[in-house]
């Protein structure tokens, strides 16, 4: 495991002279040569993908072929084969290869989402990507494998055109997280589909905590950005996540301690100055409260198990 000095690095898309912000498509780091029609090839995503890094920006894996993990905010999951794996801004994730990969890594941003794609649902409202319920991966058949592998083709080939069009890239990512939606719909469990439909209250409660949890740490403040009472709040957000609105909030606060804990070296002072809680004792009980550990044994703890 990698550890840095201070924080944890944040990548961000390459700044571009359009007001849109565009959509990037790399190949993976250990992929092997794939050949390309035309005078320019897609690029190894030039990140370190195999040390723990967030990004500020969405990110989409489709992986055809490979074996290894994925460790995505302290869970792991196995790589075997073709899946679709989906990254929010801020969670922290790295790459484990044991074989070559095959595939494409789509970076992109939210605003270059909505802009191409205004009628279709926010992307906290679609399943892999929304906060409480996020379902990171999707194991696909070879027939959908084959689906997506035509829509990637189509997006690498006109990205890489010399007359690029933003537009028509922009309605293949819609197009292609809406087909990511319906087969996680689809393969859903009978019993589990009436928990999938959370309300459009909920998940803009939870779009606004996972852009401000580390300033905004009061319901009222939700509320109020929501223009509903936090009683009504509390209520939905109880009923359709099955947590209270408080813990949702404290959740994300200690994710964020958690991962500063073990990926850099901020003292636990620093840690909680940094997530706005101005009293670092009254951080370390709710942090042992809530996992039984001090920040600083915690960061012990984890970090031993994981070299």
């Amino acid at each position: 495991m990698v550890f840095v000095s201070d924080a944890i690095p944040v990548h961000s898309l390459p700044k571009t002279p359009s007001q849109v912000p565009a959509l990037k498509i790399f190949r993976f780091k250990n992929s092997t040569d794939v050949p390309q029609e035309g005078p320019v090839s897609l690029p190894i995503t030039p990140l370190p993908t195999d040390a723990p890094h967030r990004h500020t920006y969405y990110e989409i894996l489709f992986i055809e072929e490979g074996q290894g993990f994925h460790e995505i905010d302290f869970h792991s999951y196995n790589i075997q084969g073709a899946g679709l794996h989906f990254l929010t801004p801020g969670q922290v994730h790295l790459l484990t290869f044991s074989s070559s990969f095959q595939g494409y890594i789509v970076a992109f941003s939210e605003d270059f989402y909505t802009f191409y794609n205004p009628m279709n649902p926010s992307l906290s409202q679609l399943p892999f990507f929304q906060p409480a319920r996020r379902q990171p991966i999707i194991t696909l058949s070879d027939g959908d494998k084959h689906y997506f592998h035509n829509i990637l083709e189509n997006m690498v080939t006109d990205h890489l055109s010399a007359e690029t069009d933003q537009a028509l890239i922009g309605r293949y990512l819609g197009l292609l997280l809406q087909k990511c939606a319906f087969l996680t719909q689809h393969n859903a469990q009978p019993a589990e589909s009436p928990a999938l439909s959370v309300p459009e209250l909920a998940g803009r409660f939870q779009e606004l905590v996972e852009k401000n949890f580390r300033q905004m740490h009061e319901v009222q403040q939700y509320a109020s950005q929501l223009s509903v009472t936090p009683d009504y709040l509390s209520k939905i957000i109880k009923k359709h996540l099955g947590i209270s609105c408080q813990e949702y909030i404290l959740d994300k606060l200690l994710l964020e301690a958690k991962r500063l804990l073990v990926f850099s070296n901020l003292s636990s002072k620093e840690i909680a100055y940094h997530i706005h809680m101005d009293d670092p004792s009254y951080f370390s009980r709710i942090f042992k409260k809530k996992t039984g550990l001090t920040p600083n044994e915690y960061r012990e703890h984890v970090r031993k198990s994981t070299i």
